[in-house]
């Protein structure tokens, strides 16, 4: 028996899908947790590319259960696309019936007020996920389960005043308000669609505990963006760490808490960045590690690895061992640094929005390598500065690092 974490200990697009889909060959049921389709977990299997946004990547191998959680936010059309291709590979599915329903207007008011803050916009995925949320913690949303018939449905969108209450703040954005019998119309293609997947994954979850089954959680975004742990307003609207798990399952024992972390780091969308590269090394990066957005498609900020940010968050995450991916985009590079502090900052220092906006990074400078390492199959075979590189990190964080992806595909991987 084994319980398991997958977290972010960057901004996110760290590369979780590919390594929670390596380490859920030995998984009995692949948990997704929070989040919502804001994130994009992508795999490369043999070659072809395939992005999940709100499925666990456990749904690639047909001997895993794969549950959806209560704290997810259900984007319907993104759930249909994706249960479709859950249905070629055969997989097992159980969404959980208390999940909170991403609707139309939950966009329209995302959309609406990144329109009205103009240039001091977030940067939001405008997939609806914050005023989903607002609406989840305000006790009132829609959930999973009422998507089975037209009555529950509507009784839903009708409670407490609910509907009038969007549809003035929709009004209120300079959007086109969804009425009640749009909306319950868009609601009509669902209703067979969800049925036969709907469960108590909390259920699921503890008996498979008992039963002393292989369980593996797979978080989305990452610590740096967390609800809590971010630096407000640059970040998500849900908690990305072991919190989630703990209130969603009532799980606080685990075996492995795996953070992702890349070489290097990127991000997407507004919010301070201390080693940022706005230069032709950045450029590089993001050509060469094909630094897009999985779920925009919006290019992404490419910088050094800061280390100050990738410590605060395996202490904020919980994280026992990190996984490092995309080593191979650093091979050639002019120069490589890390950040291995911020001026007269405290190491122990909260990473809040003041913080970074006016952190100024220190650098340690590192030797580079020429050789590819894109096939490369044992860690030992590694260039000496790669390893060097990695030993560092390694000390510096007092966090094993027990593997590293050298390439897209599930095979690219070394353990260390």
């Amino acid at each position: 028996m084994s319980i398991n974490v997958i977290i972010g200990a960057q901004w996110g697009d760290e590369g979780k899908g590919k390594h929670g889909d390596i380490i859920s060959e030995k998984a009995d049921y692949m948990v997704r947790f929070q989040g919502g389709a804001n994130a994009g977990h992508t795999l490369v299997i043999d070659g072809e590319k395939i992005i999940m946004h709100l499925l666990p990547v456990g749904i690639m191998r047909p001997s895993v259960v794969n549950l959806v959680g209560p704290y997810v936010l259900m984007d319907l059309e993104v759930l249909e696309e994706e249960l479709a291709i859950a249905k070629k590979c055969g997989a097992k599915i159980i969404l959980d019936s208390s999940a909170p329903v991403v609707l139309p207007i939950h966009k329209q008011i995302d959309r609406g007020r990144e329109k009205l803050a103009g240039k001091s916009a977030i940067g939001t995925t405008q997939r609806g996920i914050g005023p989903t949320y607002e609406d989840f913690w305000s006790r009132r949303f829609v959930k999973l389960g009422d998507l089975v018939s037209k009555e529950r449905f509507s009784k839903a969108l009708l409670q407490s005043g609910y509907l009038q209450e969007k549809t003035a703040q929709v009004k209120f954005l300079r959007e086109n308000p969804w009425s009640h019998k749009k909306l319950l119309e868009w609601g009509d293609k669902f209703y067979d669609l969800i049925k036969p997947f709907l469960g108590d994954t909390r259920a699921i979850v503890a008996k498979a505990i008992a039963e002393k089954k292989n369980i593996l959680f797979e978080g989305a975004q990452g610590v740096m963006l967390d609800a809590l742990h971010g630096a407000h307003p640059y970040c998500t609207s849900s908690f990305c760490t072991l919190a989630a798990v703990n209130a969603s399952f009532g799980v606080y024992n685990f075996d492995r808490v795996i953070g992702i972390a890349k070489a290097y780091v990127t991000r997407v969308g507004a919010g301070p960045f201390p080693t940022k590269l706005d230069n032709s090394i950045g450029e590089n990066i993001r050509t060469v590690g094909a630094e897009f957005g999985a779920t925009t498609g919006r290019p992404r900020d490419c910088g050094w690895l800061d280390l100050v940010a990738l410590k605060y968050a395996c202490r904020m995450g919980g994280v026992t061992e990190l996984q490092i991916t995309k080593l191979d985009v650093m091979t050639g590079l002019k120069e490589i640094k890390v950040c291995v502090g911020y001026e007269d900052v405290d190491e122990y220092a909260s990473l809040t929005l003041d913080v970074l906006e006016n952190a100024k990074p220190v650098y340690n400078v590192f030797p580079v390598w020429e050789d590819d390492i894109s096939k490369v199959s044992e860690y030992d075979k590694l260039p000496p500065e790669a390893k060097e590189y990695l030993a560092f990190l390694e000390n510096f964080l007092g966090v094993r690092i027990s593997a590293v992806g050298v390439g897209p595909d599930r095979k690219q991987i070394l353990y260390c």
